[in-house]
């Protein structure tokens, strides 16, 4: 009970991260060379580099997620017994360990591919119904403070594993030295596993009653219950609606500025060893925002989610800004603190206010509806690469500075409209008051 609670709902979120970063950033990029060594990758008759056939990957990775993970959401919502979710989670995590493996054995283009879409299949049939962990089991009241628990494990994981994963990849030799690989492998299944099992088994005992708090908000006046599994058929509050278009925007501010970062640096900095950069850097931002997550969530039951939402935004236009105007890696690093602090904020928040939003019958369909939001954000952002090599041909470095500027924009509207969509639902108070909850079950 108590803050550990948040810690049994949020683990398993430290291995799956960590197994997506941990493979995404130090495994797949050296198996996409291995691949293409021996065959080229053509698409409608256009070769494949290295970075356009790993962008490909992602792309449909991410989009396998996004529907997968909303009908293993919608699924979960049938259920109506406690723990409903727990088997989604412990079922994606086992077949996730399982297609992770084979990575050591993919030699072609389409076994790399299958093997993608089957990690994506799996991990995102847990993470679908996992979403909603936080409505089936924290109070409103309390819901800030386990977001910000969450998003911190899913930090950890990522930086954590990925960080590992990169030293043992640095010795990795796919003819001499291939057992490398294998140790980076066991390590995210092992790890995987363990922060799994320790969700489910944890809240298996505690499946009658709130983690946290043995009242339950309802609010009666809330739409109809949900019929169940129809992801096609929309059916959303019209509030969480303008939430998952603001959201959208939010995530192409962060995914610009982090896969555009590398060429950034080399480019602008004049850095010439861009990798070493980019390392510091992606551990200043994970820090700063690791160090934001909690006490945002924390502040967000006290304070009001708006205010710290519009400091948020505050915090983006900051940083993107400051960007237009550094030329050295030392004020790149710097402005990478603003911006750890501004992913931190947004991560949180972003996910406090959409377990505001859904209705708990249907919490797993419509939470799965963020990865459509994400899937739109992060694509809009790896599209906009293109825009930025045409214009920096157009004028030195023109590409970059329009790409900061519409980052800028992306980060007030997402604030703006994120901060107007708490005051309109009534959930930015600190406290849920009577009239907005008119019904209190005891013991549910």
């Amino acid at each position: 009970m108590g803050a550990r609670s948040f810690t049994n709902l949020s683990l398993y979120a430290f291995g799956l991260s960590g197994v997506w970063t941990g493979v995404g950033s130090g495994i797949l990029p050296f198996k996409v060379l291995e691949v293409l060594e021996h065959s080229s990758v053509e698409i409608l008759g256009y070769g494949l580099d290295k970075n356009g056939a790993l962008g490909l990957l992602s792309l449909i990775g991410l989009s396998v997620a996004a529907v997968v993970q909303l009908i293993a959401g919608s699924l979960s919502d049938r259920n109506r017994r406690p723990g409903k979710r727990l088997h989604y989670l412990l079922f994606g995590g086992v077949g996730m360990a399982i297609i992770t493996v084979l990575f050591g054995y993919a030699t072609t283009f389409v076994s790399l591919l299958a093997i993608v879409l089957g990690m994506q299949l799996f991990g995102n049939f847990g993470q679908g119904p996992a979403n909603a962990l936080i409505v089936d089991h924290v109070s409103p009241s309390r819901r800030g403070k386990a977001a910000g628990v969450l998003i911190l494990w899913r930090l950890l994981g990522a930086g954590i594993i990925t960080v590992i994963v990169l030293q043992f990849m640095a010795n990795y030799d796919g003819v001499d030295a291939r057992e490398w690989m294998w140790y980076s492998i066991i390590l995210m299944v092992v790890v995987l596993m363990i922060s799994v099992l320790w969700t489910v088994l944890s809240l298996r005992t505690q499946v009658d009653v709130p983690v946290t708090d043995v009242k339950t908000f309802h609010n009666v006046s809330s739409p109809a219950r949900s019929t169940g599994f129809n992801p096609a058929r929309l059916n959303l509050p019209s509030n969480y609606t303008v939430f998952l278009i603001a959201l959208a925007f939010a995530v192409f501010a962060m995914s610009s500025l982090q896969v555009y970062a590398l060429f950034f640096l080399q480019d602008v900095t004049g850095l010439q060893n861009p990798a070493d950069g980019a390392d510091t850097l992606v551990i200043i931002i994970v820090v700063a925002a690791g160090i934001a997550v909690v006490p945002a969530g924390w502040l967000s039951d006290r304070i009001g989610r708006d205010k710290l939402i519009l400091i948020a935004g505050a915090s983006g236009i900051t940083a993107s800004t400051l960007l237009l105007f550094v030329s050295s890696i030392e004020a790149v690093l710097f402005t990478g603190v603003i911006f750890g602090i501004t992913v931190g904020l947004f991560l949180t928040l972003t996910w406090i206010i959409a377990n505001d939003l859904v209705r708990k019958d249907s919490a797993g369909k419509e939470l799965g509806y963020t990865s459509i939001a994400t899937l739109v954000g992060a694509a809009s952002a790896r599209f906009f690469g293109v825009g930025i090599d045409e214009l920096n041909r157009v004028s030195e470095h023109l590409g970059y500075q329009a790409m900061l500027i519409s980052v800028a924009l992306a980060f007030v509207v997402s604030a703006v409209v994120l901060a107007k969509v708490t005051r309109s639902t009534g959930h930015n108070a600190v406290h849920l008051s009577e009239s907005e909850t008119p019904s209190i079950i005891n013991g549910e």
